[in-house]
């Protein structure tokens, strides 16, 4: 994963409810960082990281030259984990996720933590560690 632009194309079944199909610069975990507007071209970044949900919508890849550049200087710091217990879990898909443990409570970097606060990695780390 990394830092890449994502135009909307999703077909919305009511004709009366028309979402502008935007240009997303994304952070590879489901956050818009900015996003060029389908009208005007106007760029517009967040202050920080911005969650959205991306179910039930559909993008394809793009490339746009002020979101490139403007991603080509984004740092995304990756957490410190050297006093945190966690564990590395390889999914379904191949991808590997990271769960930790903090405050008595497991978490995980995948997409489904993010929207639902609980999914099968972190269920299968908590259920390993209580054997």
């Amino acid at each position: 994963m990394g830092i890449s632009c994502y135009k909307e194309v999703t077909v919305w079944n009511n004709p009366e409810f028309r979402v502008p199909a935007h240009i997303y610069l994304f952070d590879g975990k489901s956050n818009a960082l900015a996003y060029a507007k389908e009208s005007n071209g106007e760029i517009f970044i967040f202050k920080k990281p911005l969650p959205m949900d991306t179910r039930r919508r559909k993008f394809i890849k793009v490339k746009h030259k002020e979101l490139d550049a403007y991603g080509a200087t984004v740092v995304i710091e990756e957490p410190d984990l050297t006093n945190t217990p966690h564990w590395s879990v390889k999914s379904d898909s191949g991808k590997t996720y990271t769960v930790t443990l903090e405050s008595g409570r497991y978490t995980c970097n995948c997409i489904g933590f993010a929207y639902k606060n609980k999914c099968k990695h972190s269920e299968e780390i908590k259920k390993a560690q209580e054997k």
